[in-house]
């Protein structure tokens, strides 16, 4: 009788499996998301998010924080770049270093980073070279430094190559140091967390979409609308190798 129970509950536990792993998959699409014509300018967009109202993408993070600040950017961008390509792009955390973004405060350009490297651990900040797709494509969660030029202060951040079809790529980066300025914690960690989906359409064209977590609990998230828009913005150039810096600035 136990035997026929313990048999009768594991068939069960993997008979819902399938159906669990069908509900994320479709809990994490973004076939409705709009985007503009190839090569037009990215449509970007801000939301608040609270229990109704979230945007496509936000049931596939970890944390789900429905009264976080959600900060999208949609594109269709015609390029020879492969999957392998892009990959070796987020890999590549010292091509971070050139990045300019539109400063709302100053009104001009200005470099996102004044430093950028790979990290050998999570607990070590010795500097290694920069992630090649091959090690990315294991799936691993790897760490850098990144240096915001109006932070001052090192970050250090994780990266990971999420599991997909092999015309997309997922990535997903977060903060795992607290953000912090004067001794003071802006964002604790994980609270700017973002998600990259890259998809081939069709041979020579790629849809772009990123959506970046700021947790509700940092006291900042709400009136820097602008300034998060023209960084989301620097990192979708740098990726789709556009000029992070071409005319006009983004939001200003």
């Amino acid at each position: 009788m136990k035997s026929r129970f313990r048999a009768g509950l594991l068939l069960a536990v993997l008979s819902c499996a399938p159906a669990a792993a069908a509900a994320e998959a479709a809990a994490c699409r973004q076939d409705d998301v709009k985007y503009p014509a190839p090569d037009a300018a990215p449509i970007t967009q801000v939301i608040y998010g609270d229990a109704k109202h979230k945007p496509l993408g936000a049931d596939c993070f970890e944390h789900t924080d429905p009264q976080a600040l959600w900060v999208t950017v949609a594109s269709i961008i015609r390029t020879s770049a492969t999957r392998q390509t892009f990959i070796a792009r987020f890999g590549a955390i010292s091509q971070l270093l050139p990045v300019q973004y539109w400063s709302v405060t100053e009104k001009k350009w200005r470099p996102l980073t004044s430093a950028a490297h790979a990290t050998s651990s999570a607990q070590s900040t010795d500097v290694r070279a920069d992630y090649s797709a091959s090690e990315l494509s294991d799936g691993a969660i790897r760490y850098y430094e990144f240096t915001d030029t109006r932070l001052g202060n090192a970050i250090r951040y994780s990266l990971r190559l999420r599991p997909s079809q092999a015309d997309r790529v997922i990535v997903e980066t977060t903060n795992v140091d607290p953000i912090k300025r004067w001794g003071i914690t802006l964002y604790p960690p994980d609270s700017v967390h973002t998600l990259y989906y890259l998809d081939e359409r069709s041979p020579g064209l790629w849809s772009y979409y990123s959506l970046t977590r700021v947790a509700a609990k940092s006291f900042l998230a709400r009136g820097h609308e602008e300034s998060f828009i023209n960084r989301a913005l620097a990192f979708y150039r740098h990726y789709m190798h556009l000029d992070t810096s071409a005319q006009p600035p983004p939001a200003h």
